[in-house]
């Protein structure tokens, strides 16, 4: 009777933990996506959307024999909300999550993601420096806001003359845009150079913000915003007839800027990790088969989240759910569509930047 009990219960074990293979093997792969999907930041969250697709798309969304399910939750750029998806995910067990749009977001989603060891958050477009340095389950496609970061942009300013720069940022998504005003300032003092003269804010009444330019007379203003915003702040100060040199963000630098800043475009300079007119093989293969599925061409944000997309389905295909930190700082090195994404320690990347102008509606390259 001992030896049939012993038996019968061997069986029982056998029979469980076989099922839970199973089950594990079958159960979806569940990641979720937060980010602004309406509103005036949506322009970004769309895009990401579109890359986000178009990677799991090519993946049948099935990775060994188990089947991938999208969430898209839209944050709406509110704090209350994200907290509430965040938690939501959490609760449904999710232990992949793509977001989101801004830094003033991440920062909200971390605050409760970084309590569980169990959980990956990758961003395609959170660049705040706040995030860096950190041995954190958050990791990011996009550079983050360091001194580094802003070389090639301040060897630009120094060779062209400037030395009264004008800061203006968007205090909607504070997180990103003054740390990226403060930081390329930090640059600046780093090779010997004035700080900025003034940090100045997108929501301010547009002609005190004129007559404040005029006063302190700049030589450059930089403007860190979204585009609808550069846009409409650009378009007021050539309308007042000042004619100062501007550069902005490269949050502002899709096509939806050149829309809707028409003629005011012109000469506007930004420094940036992407060019449209890249010739790489894994390029020109990512733009073919984005034109072909969305009938427009692919923005910046579009393209990095088709890579973040793209390291995930490469993780997942190695180890589960859990081991993706492990094995991405294993790997380091992946292929971008547009060169090499080396991560750090912390999950940050190294990109190069480059300096562009708008000539004739178009983002052309400058050589110099």
């Amino acid at each position: 009777m001992k030896k049939l009990l012993i038996l019968l219960l061997a069986i029982i074990i056998f029979t469980i933990t076989v099922s839970i293979m199973f089950y594990k093997e079958r159960k979806p792969i569940e990641i979720g996506f937060i980010g602004a999907l309406s509103g005036k930041y949506s322009i970004l969250g769309n895009a990401m959307v579109n890359g986000i697709l178009l990677a799991f798309e090519e993946i049948d969304y099935e990775i060994d024999g188990r089947k991938v399910e999208i969430i898209f939750k839209d944050d709406k750029q509110d704090k209350d909300l994200t907290k509430s998806i965040i938690n939501d995910f959490i609760s449904k067990d999710i232990k992949i999550i793509i977001g989101n749009v801004t830094s003033s977001m991440t920062k909200v989603s971390l605050s409760i993601v970084n309590n569980y060891d169990d959980i990956f958050m990758i961003s395609a477009s959170s660049a705040s420096n706040e995030f860096s340095k950190k041995d954190d389950n958050f990791f990011r496609v996009h550079a983050a806001n360091n001194i580094k970061r802003f070389d090639t942009f301040t060897k630009f300013v120094i060779k062209n003359g400037f030395k009264k720069i004008y800061g203006i940022y968007d205090p909607y998504n504070l997180t990103y845009t003054k740390d990226y005003l403060i930081n390329f300032q930090k640059s600046l003092l780093s090779k010997g150079e004035n700080p900025l003269i003034s940090f100045s804010k997108t929501n301010t009444n547009l002609d005190l913000l004129v007559e404040d330019i005029k006063k302190k007379n700049p030589d450059l203003i930089f403007i860190c915003a979204n585009s609808v915003d550069s846009a409409r702040v650009i378009q007021y100060i050539r309308l007042r007839g000042l004619k100062t040199q501007i550069a902005s963000s490269e949050w502002a630098r899709t096509p939806s800027f050149i829309e809707n800043a028409g003629k005011s475009a012109e000469g506007v300079i930004f420094n940036i990790d992407y060019d449209e007119k890249a010739t790489n093989k894994n390029y020109i293969e990512f733009v073919h088969k984005y034109k072909r599925k969305y009938g427009i061409s692919p923005s910046m944000y579009a393209s990095k989240a088709y890579e973040a997309s793209k390291i995930i389905i490469q993780m997942l295909k190695e180890a589960d759910e859990t081991q993706i930190k492990r094995n991405i700082l294993l790997q380091k090195e992946f292929d971008g569509v547009q060169g090499k994404i080396i991560f750090d320690k912390y999950g940050d990347v190294i990109r190069d930047y480059y300096n562009f102008r708008v000539k004739n509606g178009e983002f052309i390259k400058i050589n110099e």
